[in-house]
């Protein structure tokens, strides 16, 4: 389906002849992802695996794809491009890292990245032959999307090397909710939780009562405790209470929003997976004990793989989500797509 430019990101595809961007992309992609039921959680214990390495799951690009539209080029592509990045991805990445500066600064970094928006002229390819019906192509569009999903959160480590010379003294207690730098650390945080890495100190600024608003000061202090908690190894059994501790102080800060929520479920996860066996599909409980750390660990897996699978209520958590999946699984290789 085309793509239409003046397409709002809340509208819904009409007649089948506007592809909603916001909304339509998922429900084609989220067959790209098993069913909840059919994902095995048994004896899965997530794999340190680098981001590439993650990203890399979802397959290469075919040698049989057409070469994409040179976005710089094309005024039109180009516009296509921006409604995208302002519609969805800078909204989405803004709700997961809980930072202004992808809506506020980030798009002078895409329009100036070449390689960035090739890979959108790619995307926007990859959006207009899709179909619901071609599982090749839901496949690798999500493993796509996947790809400028990440490119685009990573730029914000050239928005926070432009900040660094900042003189320190014009610098206050509690940063903007744009400030690079802090957006920046909560990224690498991420990509450390993702991986299984053990961080050697913690970068994000510590909450200041008094400093701040009550919910600011909760999203200072759920991100420094986040950062807390990469920085203790899960293999070091005299490790354990401190990381149980930390969990309960992550639980206790998610004041409802979804994307604390995956990155509580992906701390359980690294955490517990560990440490316990899991449930045998012929041993899984009708009802779940919450004070079992199986439980938790199920419980939080499940909830990752419906949030890749359509769950999520945007690109990101979805495209991030699956990332975190397959952390912890080895997805069937993508069906090679046919040469036309």
């Amino acid at each position: 389906m085309p793509y239409d430019p003046a397409l709002s990101a809340g509208a819904s595809a009409s007649a089948g002849q506007h592809f909603d961007y916001s909304s339509a992309i998922d429900p084609a992609l989220e067959a790209a992802a098993p069913p909840p039921a059919a994902a095995n959680f048994h004896n899965t214990i997530p794999a340190k695996r680098s981001i590439n390495d993650l990203l890399a799951i979802g397959g290469a690009p075919s040698p049989a794809d057409p070469t994409p539209t040179d976005v710089s080029q094309s005024p039109n592509t180009l516009e296509e491009a921006k409604h995208l990045y302002y519609s969805i991805y800078a909204p989405g990445l803004e709700n997961f890292l809980e930072s202004k500066w992808f809506s506020v600064k980030g798009i002078q970094k895409l329009l100036a990245d070449k390689s960035l928006l090739d890979q959108f002229g790619t995307l926007l390819l990859q959006f207009s032959k899709t179909t619901p019906s071609d599982q090749a192509q839901i496949a690798y569009t999500a493993s796509v999307e996947a790809r400028v999903v990440w490119a685009l959160a990573c730029m914000v480590k050239a928005g926070a090397a432009d900040a660094e010379g900042v003189k320190e003294e014009q610098k206050s207690v509690i940063p903007a909710t744009d400030d690079a730098v802090e957006a920046n650390h909560r990224l690498t945080i991420f990509e450390v939780l993702l991986t299984g890495k053990v961080a050697e100190g913690n970068p994000l600024t510590a909450p200041v009562p008094g400093s701040a608003d009550h919910h600011r000061l909760r999203e200072l202090e759920f991100w420094y405790t986040l950062a807390n908690f990469v920085c203790l190894s899960d293999e070091d059994p005299s490790s354990s209470k401190e990381v149980n501790e930390t969990l309960g102080t992550l639980r206790n800060l998610l004041d409802g929003r979804e994307n604390r929520d995956v990155l509580y479920s992906i701390a359980v996860i690294r955490a517990y997976a560990q440490r316990v066996p899991e449930y045998t599909p012929s041993g899984t409980p009708l009802h779940f004990d919450e004070s079992d750390p199986r439980s938790k660990l199920l419980v939080a897996k499940k909830f990752i793989s419906d949030e890749a699978s359509g769950a999520g209520t945007t690109n990101v958590i979805r495209r991030l989500c699956e990332l975190a999946t397959r952390t912890w699984t080895t997805p069937a290789p993508l069906v090679p797509i046919p040469t036309k």
